[in-house]
């Protein structure tokens, strides 16, 4: 998807945050970042997303904040890497041995869906927190989310996969995040399971080649309720 599609795909999302009364900002200041989160209502980092533990450069990870006002609400982030020949698999037991300070594999079994098709250059996505008196609104979730994604689309535009990993009870949710697959089981832990992490978790992803389908559809989703919404004629 080139740049300009992209720009144009996603302005429909900013008016949409916008209308709901919120803004948003994207940020690689790493300072900023780690005074940023703790306001979004997230207790801690998680260790794969930790800028305590990880050497981020502006290149390679960023968040976006939600404000409300010129008060932060709500956050998520991105990572990049460029796994070359190394499969995922192996890239996820390696970095989640150092992460989760194991002196074995941590992880039980990978599912096979996940092994086969995530690979290349990949763009996790996680840390998605709002603050408590800002949850439930699902239109400004999916607004706040198709903005991040382009903004990834954007800065890497190289990339081959998105993914993410939720809550099973979050699955449902996918299709407003921005993935089009929904792996349950997709990583399975040896006891004890990690900090942050469970068997239950669900990996979402989309691959990168099917990113303009995504954004096309979601924005045509958003124009049919608007124009809905407003009581007039498609």
């Amino acid at each position: 998807m080139r740049e300009d599609e992209i720009l144009q795909a996603v302005v429909p999302f900013y008016a949409e945050i916008e209308r709901l009364g919120y803004s948003v900002r994207a940020s690689t200041d790493f300072d900023e970042i780690q005074r940023l989160v703790p306001q979004t209502g997230r207790e801690k980092q998680t260790p794969m997303m930790s800028i305590s533990r990880n050497d981020f450069t502006a290149d390679r990870a960023f968040w976006l904040f939600l404000f409300k006002g010129d008060e932060v609400v709500g956050g998520v982030a991105a990572k990049y890497d460029r796994l070359g020949d190394e499969g995922f698999g192996s890239y996820l037991r390696r970095t989640s041995r150092e992460q989760y300070g194991r002196d074995s594999d941590p992880i039980a079994q990978i599912a096979r869906p996940v092994e086969d098709l995530l690979q290349g250059n990949i763009v996790y996505i996680g840390e998605l927190e709002f603050r408590n008196d800002h949850r439930g609104k699902l239109a400004l979730l999916e607004a706040f989310m198709r903005v991040h994604q382009a903004l990834c689309a954007i800065k890497w535009n190289q990339t081959d996969w998105l993914y993410a990993f939720v809550p099973e009870t979050h699955q449902r949710f996918s299709w407003i995040y921005g993935f089009m697959l929904a792996v349950p089981d997709g990583i399975l832990w040896n006891e004890p399971e990690p900090e942050g992490r469970l068997n239950s978790h669900v990996l979402l992803a989309t691959e990168g080649r099917f990113f303009k389908h995504v954004m096309l559809s979601a924005r045509r989703r958003l124009e049919r309720r608007v124009v809905k919404e407003r009581g007039q004629k498609p």
